[in-house]
């Protein structure tokens, strides 16, 4: 029996992970642990030894954590949730970290240090936290590799981790390390001995030079060269990838900074330092970011940094701008170790609270109102901690928390949410315990008007599942990872290398309706009608792929063959309740009405002023729309002037939005409060009225700032 407790217990250490989120995966978390235990492990026996030699029971102290992988590593097989990263990370973290630890330790001893195995645990402590809180403190980056732990790739909403060149540069820097404070206490023994020494030396010396080429570290200056474009405002100074961002882009992404930070500071009560800028990296897309920062489609902001910063990709500009400000404006009351709140979920709730970005259609206090049982006061302060907030998933947190602080901020004084962030502390803040705040926070949400829109808006962010409770957070299929590839290449404006994977990925699946979707369009997009018509071969398409085809079969062969498919799927347009299919019909009335279409929508036509008249609304909202996305000025003002004068519909609130926004700023402000006004005149949800409200504000802070844009109108 004592001979099988080696084997034993490992096994029951291992079959004990299998009971604790992501550590129960075979991937970078467990191997982190797996690493830090090896480190400490062979480095306090290596201080302890008595003898010479350190190589083979640092590989037997190996062989017991590997032991304990058993159970992960049959767990992934049966689940299918094994990857070749995970095994990489496995492999290439407990290994190199293990031998570290008893470089270490070996060092200690046969220096005759005393107290072996204290030094060795505290320098090991220094290696996987003082290094650590080093880089944390200096630089933006929010990805980090350690000789102890391996590596943390970024934020855990981030789920697809994979090995990179990075990891095994970095690695390679680890085995360096390994091979110099091996050799260091014989290194003047021999000839050999002090060129191994000398070479490790002078490597590490060399490799230490690249460590921000190498993408180990991201120093901001760093950052700012690969970027290229510069601009400054009277608050920011924005640094943005120079190759994506057009002049009049950049022109209104600064105004919006200026406007966003004129709102929270008003809102959170801010006397902002005079003189004092912000720093706004704007990246290419998640990808670039994801490559220099560590988040890929996670916008964030270092708070616990001293220069005012935010980090955020083009395409989710406009959906989070105004969250991650928040994040930078409330470091003026945050806690002194890291300018933010102790409680994680009073962060992101003042954010998400005044952002109100969780639903285009629906409210905050709609959306938690929605789904009862209500949060209790016990389930609150859960939410409000660490691990409460990130237990759920992240839409159900922010939102969650969004609404308490929404009505925090509506009922109390702000000077009173702003120490409570500071010392999480609401008993002495607000003079009252957190229970009797929840329990005005539900009266609130008692109050709240909810119907089926918000039902089903509030059903599908409460059904979403966090990184923890998910089987396989990190399995990505083949499938996903060229849709993600397929993605990247959009986003470079790389249209023959996407096409090239969406390729390769219909030939893999021609079923999956999603790429068959995409597929299609592209071959629209590339005037290949017939192929694309010859892609359904059959009648049990989904219902936006039998639409989809007869738009294939309207370019490819004309009206007529087309209008037959059109009626035929007919009953199934008018009975589908998605919004998506309410217009279909209309959109192809007639031939003009198709025609104008699918030039607009796969050719990018856009029609005249005498074309534009003849068309129906919702062909001419689609056509605005597309004007605004193409940044088609004149053809903006012209569609926005011919439309002035048609019935408000709701279902058009966001083309409403997006050509108020844009003409404001295009200084056609009269255009702009028009639009406005007929908007506001629609049945509108109260959603729809926040967002209205928030176009009435931008209109105000341009003409109030005179912030809009001096450029011509050009087609």
């Amino acid at each position: 029996m004592k001979k099988a407790l080696p084997y034993i217990l490992p096994l029951l250490a291992g079959v004990t992970l299998l009971f604790i989120p992501l550590l129960r995966d075979l991937h970078f978390e467990s191997a982190m642990l797996a690493g830090i235990i090896g480190c400490f492990w062979a480095g306090i026996r290596a201080s302890a030894s008595h003898t010479k030699h350190d190589f083979f029971p640092t590989l037997r102290i190996l062989g017991v954590i590997y032991i304990s992988a058993l159970p992960l590593f049959i767990f992934s097989l049966i689940t299918n949730c094994l990857t070749i990263d995970g095994l990489g990370f496995w492999i290439f973290i407990p290994f190199p970290s293990a031998f570290f630890g008893a470089a270490i330790g070996r060092l200690a001893r046969e220096l005759k240090f005393p107290f072996p195995k204290l030094v060795t645990v505290l320098i090991l402590l220094f290696c996987a936290i003082g290094i650590w809180g080093i880089e944390f403190f200096i630089f933006p980056q929010v990805y980090f590799y350690n000789h102890v732990w391996g590596v943390w790739p970024g934020p855990i909403y981030d789920e697809a981790v994979s090995l990179t060149g990075s990891f095994f540069y970095f690695r390679w820097l680890t085995f360096l390390w390994i091979v110099l404070l091996w050799m260091i206490p014989s290194w003047s023994q021999d000839l050999q001995s002090k060129l191994i020494t000398g070479l490790a030396l002078v490597c590490l010396m060399f490799s230490y030079l690249n460590l921000d080429e190498a993408g180990i570290i991201s120093p901001t200056k760093t950052i700012q060269e690969r970027l290229g474009g510069y601009h400054k405002t009277e608050h920011f100074e924005l640094y943005y990838d120079s190759d994506s961002y057009s002049e009049e882009e950049i022109a209104y992404w600064s105004a919006r900074h200026e406007f966003h930070f004129h709102q929270v500071t008003e809102i959170l009560e801010i006397d902002w330092p005079e003189g004092r800028k912000i720093v706004s990296y704007l990246y290419a897309h998640a990808w670039q970011k994801k490559d220099i920062t560590g988040a890929k489609f996670t916008s964030y902001v270092p708070i616990w940094l001293e220069q005012d910063q935010l980090h955020i990709a083009k395409q989710q500009m406009e959906g989070v701008l105004k969250h991650e400000l928040v994040h930078v404006i409330s470091k003026q009351f945050g806690n002194s170790l890291f300018n933010g709140s102790w409680s994680i979920g009073l962060i992101e709730g003042v954010a998400e609270g005044i952002a109100k970005d969780a639903s285009p259609r629906s409210t905050l206090h709609q959306i938690v109102a929605a789904e009862k049982p209500w949060p209790s006061a016990e389930e609150m302060k859960s939410a409000l901690s660490f691990w409460g907030f990130y237990g759920s998933a992240g839409s159900i947190s922010y939102t969650t928390t969004g609404s308490f602080v929404e009505y925090l901020l509506g009922n109390y004084p702000v000077y009173s949410f702003k120490e409570a962030y500071s010392k999480n502390d609401f008993k002495h803040t607000y003079y009252q315990s957190i229970d009797s705040l929840v329990s005005g926070w539900h009266q609130t949400l008692e109050q709240t008007e909810v119907d089926s829109t918000d039902r089903e808006v509030s059903e599908f962010i409460f059904a979403q599942r966090s990184l923890f409770e998910k089987d396989c957070p990190h399995a990505i299929t083949k499938e996903l990872r060229l849709w993600d590839q397929y993605q990247l290449k959009l986003a470079s404006e790389d249209s023959t290398s996407a096409f090239e994977i969406l390729d390769e990925l219909y030939t893999l699946d021609p079923e999956n309706n999603l790429v068959k979707n995409e597929w299609v369009r592209f071959q629209l997009h590339q005037n290949n009608y017939s192929t694309a018509s010859n892609a359904f071969t059959t009648d049990n398409e989904l219902l936006s792929l039998r639409v989809l085809q007869a738009d294939a079969l309207f370019l490819s062969q004309g009206f007529e063959k087309a209008d037959y498919l059109l009626d035929e799927i007919r009953p199934e347009i008018e009975a589908a309740t998605a919004p998506n299919f309410k217009y279909s019909l209309e959109m192809r009335a007639d031939s003009i009405q198709w025609r104008s279409h699918v030039q607009r929508r796969f050719l990018h036509i856009l029609p005249d002023s005498a074309a534009f008249t003849d068309l129906n609304l919702p062909n001419k909202m689609l056509s605005l729309d597309k004007a605004i996305q193409q940044k088609k000025a004149r053809q903006v003002f012209l569609y926005a002037l011919l439309l002035q004068d048609h019935t408000p519909n709701r279902d058009w609130l966001n083309v409403y939005e997006s050509a108020i926004n844009y003409l404001a700023f295009r200084g056609k402000t009269e255009i702009a409060q028009t639009w406005i006004d007929l908007a506001l005149s629609a049945n509108l949800r109260s959603r729809h009225q926040e967002r209205l409200e928030e176009s009435q504000k931008w209109l105000t802070f341009l003409i109030t700032h005179q912030q809009t844009a001096t450029f011509e109108f050009s087609n």
